[in-house]
């Protein structure tokens, strides 16, 4: 019996990424920008009129092997604020407390109007803005399928409220580490800047998914016939059987979980207002607040170490994606081979304007996607190239990371090779679902691309 070819995972993408630098240090000519650092943007800038083709210099296997250490040493800070960040949410994890206190706000709530769905949306989609959580929220589905079908919804609301709208603020991410934050750093900009446009644009985002799924749940709700997945009803009760009861919230831990959320906006307080955009402050921060919350919680020093010990584990395979892209602009650096591809996309968008340049980063940010689902890769992949990049056409990095941000993020929610998971967890058909939500999606890409527009024009 034949076997199915599997799509590689993360780390060995990764390394046929450097393997396809270093092939292309052999056939792509070498060639060299001057660069100066600039102290009034305190940044590294490419000059774009000293570009000049220099001798060949291509990097052979174990060159190729070498960068591997070389791009963890390159990327050492992002990588121990990754695992900082990692460790802190292990320990808020390890209480159960986020879990929990969803549980809970769901019980008994399920003959409540529309805007509860809102309120759920709004939840889930602040853990991806602000805590950068995806994959953990997806199995509250089947918690929330019972309130939605309960209201006279369907499976397909529950979905959206919880994995859609977590995905939307994902993809804005005013704190998210994993994008925005990674992008970031890369790019030179100061950690999570620009926080009161992505603010504006989550809620924006949010308002239009929640109006076109407000549409469609009372479509439903008049004629259930009219669900797409109308034939699967027997679904959202199959899922119901699987829920895990909700664990009573005793005083202390509702002390722990007030914390929790104290701490969190005090977060978004000392970013907004006191510039604290430093990346080992917000992890300092984070760890601590941890270590509080899981105090009160009633966790002794064991439970405590041991939660940031398994969030660190949660966040080694991103940590290691990070090092080894780092080894893919090492071996583009040493073949000198990056300032080649530089010039050629600046060739190519020679001519256009600014404005159509950013289009363009956000359009091949869409499609990689498709190939690399996972933000924090995608951002180190491309950011390395994407920022100097930006510089040479006109484009600010800000709006460049935004448009890495539309491009990665959203589009998840289209390719199989990232909604299938979350959809697995309310067996909702993926033709279905893409014919569902592709109009959302057109309108989605129409307004992205205006707020790109208007943040080039404005000079963001």
């Amino acid at each position: 019996m034949k076997k199915k070819l599997q799509a590689p995972d993360l780390i060995v993408f990764t390394f046929i990424m450097m393997a396809i630098a270093m092939v292309l240090t052999w056939v792509v000519p070498a060639g060299s920008y001057t660069r100066y650092f600039n102290e009034e943007l305190n940044r590294t800038l490419v000059d774009p009129n000293t570009f000049q083709l220099i001798e060949q210099t291509p990097v052979g296997i174990m060159d190729m092997l070498a960068a591997i250490p070389g791009g963890f040493e390159k990327n050492i800070s992002v990588i121990a604020y990754v695992m900082g960040w990692g460790g802190a949410f292990g320990i808020l994890i390890h209480t159960n407390l986020i879990e929990d206190g969803i549980k809970n706000a769901l019980r008994g709530k399920k003959k409540a109007s529309f805007f509860l769905i809102v309120l759920v949306s709004f939840l889930f989609s602040a853990g991806g803005a602000f805590v950068g959580i995806q994959q953990s929220f997806w199995s509250f589905t089947p918690v929330v399928a019972l309130m939605t079908t309960a209201m006279g919804y369907d499976i397909v609301v529950a979905f959206v409220a919880v994995a859609v709208a977590n995905n939307i603020g994902f993809m804005c991410g005013p704190m998210s580490i994993w994008n925005v934050g990674i992008a970031q750093q890369i790019s030179e900009l100061p950690l999570f800047s620009g926080l009161e446009l992505r603010l504006f644009i989550w809620v924006l985002c949010m308002a239009l998914l929640l109006g076109y799924t407000y549409i469609y749940a009372r479509k439903v709700a008049k004629d259930p016939s009219k669900s797409i997945v109308y034939d699967l009803c027997d679904t959202s009760e199959n899922l119901a059987a699987e829920v895990a009861p909700a664990v009573e919230l005793t005083p202390r831990r509702k002390v722990a979980l007030g914390c929790l959320v104290a701490e969190f906006v005090g977060l978004v307080i000392m970013i907004a207002f006191f510039d604290m955009t430093s990346s080992g402050q917000i992890a300092a921060w984070l760890t601590a607040c941890g270590i509080i919350v899981a105090v009160v919680n009633g966790n002794n020093y064991n439970e405590i170490s041991q939660g940031f010990v398994e969030g660190v584990k949660t966040v080694l395979v991103p940590c290691i994606v990070v090092g080894m892209a780092g080894g893919i602009l090492s071996i583009l650096e040493q073949g000198n081979t990056l300032d080649t591809i530089l010039h050629a996309a600046v060739e190519l968008l020679s001519g256009t304007s600014s404005i159509f340049g950013l289009l363009m980063i956000y359009l091949f940010q869409f499609f990689f996607n498709f190939l690399v689902p996972s933000g924090t890769a995608q951002a180190a992949t491309t950011m390395p190239i994407i920022a100097p990049l930006s510089d040479l056409i006109g484009v600010s990095r800000q709006c460049a990371v935004l448009a890495f941000q539309f491009g990665d993020g959203f589009s998840n929610m289209i390719w199989p090779t990232a909604c299938l998971a979350p959809l697995a967890f309310t067996n909702i058909p993926f033709k279905r679902w893409l014919k569902w939500f592709m109009p959302f999606t057109a309108i989605f890409i129409v307004v992205s691309c205006l707020i790109l527009v208007f943040a080039s024009i404005a000079g963001v």
